[in-house]
């Protein structure tokens, strides 16, 4: 009750001192200390994925390494729930003037987070168990990380809803409209990897390649993708450029959370579509063309494959399997979403450079480090650097869907009792860099056909001017380059 009390007291102080002196501190820094805030909160949750949380274990009803687990703690995993979307409304909301994200954050994930602060010892009882399979790290230092978790939940919506002085507009129609639209919209999109088995458990059913589950699953993306282009192609830029961002922190916090399950050197985030994850968001953040065309033309294909080949084993709802379905499925819609609505430009025959650029760059780190690790690093006695395999390149997975690759075994080098293949790995990086360049080309035609709708629906509206028919649907005629990671005033 003592940790509740501390969090009630230090917010109350700094949201006093913040109210009563926000004049004397400034606009700039007053805004300042709130985007702090939202990134030291998301830096908060990206960090709590490396620490133990026996909450993975959590699962209702189902068999995971041979051993049978019916467990359920339907309050635990509601308010996870609420709190992994508050780690991603909240710098949204803090970033982008968007009343939308202002209102979720303060209308639902304010509750939320006051809910998770009255039931402290419920989330507390699964840091500090010492069964899971992260970081185990000292029960102080998981109650000060928590503390600041919950500090920074309730102070951000506080200060949007009293400094700020944003309120639901309850006399608009449309406000209601919008936020019992939005919210569930954003409910069944940003789901911690493990609320499906929490909540239903594990099932035998499972999604062989080329069955009606793998088929479902590639219809959901695609249906995906078309109703989020459609939804927000006439937006203005800021509330574009704010779906992607917001899509791309989930991405990069779900990703992160593979390390609640496993921590060592072949975990580390150098798959292309475990890298994908991170590097969708720096695109959006650096906003360079040529950083953007090495996304679109490698994670999306990598994802492309995923698709094609799913790496999965287990029951449909189990961790592992959840994991792969959302990293790859926004690993692809995501870039897509940037390139359709008008983020970035259409790549033209220098994305080739920056492809080639940045893939060379990427195989021989994956070449180097997975020969270090599996060569030189790892003995028996260091479990770590066991199985590095990035990109593939160091076992016979390609193999199997390449059976005309048996060739390149014949050249074999052993460094310390591990046997790797040279001739295999750069034929994997070849075909793979074939295989981009098939889909820049139908890319490029996509976008032709894209375009031209562009422009006659442009002409159209020129001509329908008199009329005002298309007054609420006018795209610019050129893409937007104006600067768009717009701070809170």
């Amino acid at each position: 009750m003592i940790y509740q009390f501390i969090i009630i007291a230090l917010v109350a102080v700094a949201l006093t001192l913040l109210l009563v002196f926000k004049n004397k501190i400034g606009e700039k820094r007053f805004s300042l200390i709130m985007k702090v805030s939202a990134i030291a909160l998301f830096v908060c949750a990206l960090s709590r994925c490396f620490m133990n949380d026996n909450f993975i274990w959590t699962i209702n009803g189902g068999t995971y390494g041979h051993i049978f687990y019916d467990r359920s703690d339907f309050l635990q995993s509601f308010l996870r729930w609420g709190t992994f979307i508050a780690y991603i409304v909240y710098p949204c909301a803090v970033f982008f003037k968007h009343r939308l994200l202002k209102n979720i954050a303060i209308y639902f994930c304010l509750p939320v987070s006051i809910a998770s602060l009255v039931y402290y010892s419920d989330f507390i009882t699964y840091f500090t168990t010492d069964s899971g399979r992260a970081i185990y790290v000292s029960e102080w230092l998981r109650h000060f990380e928590f503390m600041l978790e919950l500090f920074l939940l309730i102070l951000i919506p506080l200060l949007l809803r009293f400094a700020y002085k944003h309120k639901f507009d309850i006399k608009n129609k449309k406000e209601w409209l919008y936020f019992f639209l939005l919210l569930p919209a954003i409910l069944i999109t940003v789901i911690p990897v493990t609320l499906p088995q929490s909540l239903f458990g594990f099932t035998n059913k499972f999604m062989n390649a080329f069955t009606l589950p793998h088929f479902l699953w590639i219809g959901i993306i695609l249906l995906e993708l078309t109703v989020l282009y459609f939804a927000f192609r006439f937006k203005d830029k800021e509330t574009r450029y704010a779906l992607c961002v917001f899509l791309a922190l989930y991405l990069v916090l779900h990703y992160n959370s593979i390390y609640l399950m496993d921590f060592n050197m072949k975990r580390m985030p150098f798959q292309l579509c475990n890298l994908g994850s991170y590097l969708v968001l720096l695109s959006l953040l650096i906003k360079r063309q040529g950083f953007f065309n090495f996304v679109l033309l490698a994670n999306v294909p990598g994802a492309l494959i995923a698709f094609a080949v799913p790496d999965i084993s287990e029951g449909m709802l189990s961790y592992w399997n959840i994991h792969f379905y959302i990293e790859h499925t926004w690993v692809f819609i995501i870039p897509l979403l940037m390139l359709s609505l008008r983020l970035f430009e259409r790549p033209d025959k220098s994305a080739i450079k920056h492809f080639f650029i940045g893939f060379s760059i990427y195989a021989l780190f994956c070449a180097t480090a997975g020969i270090i690790a599996n060569c030189v690093l790892y003995i028996p006695f260091h479990e770590f650097f066991n199985d590095v395999n990035y990109f593939y390149l160091f076992d016979t997975t390609v193999l199997a869907f390449l059976p005309f690759l048996g060739f390149t075994r014949a050249w074999e080098i052993t460094l310390n009792a591990y046997t790797f293949y040279p001739l295999y790995m750069l034929m994997v990086c070849v075909l793979f860099s074939v295989f981009c360049m098939i889909y820049f080309y139908i890319l490029k035609q996509l976008t032709k056909v894209g375009d031209n709708h562009f422009k006659l629906r442009q002409a159209r509206i020129d001509l329908n001017t008199e009329n005002e028919k298309y007054k609420n649907h006018i795209p610019k005629k050129e893409y937007d380059q104006e600067d768009t990671f717009i701070c809170l005033k």
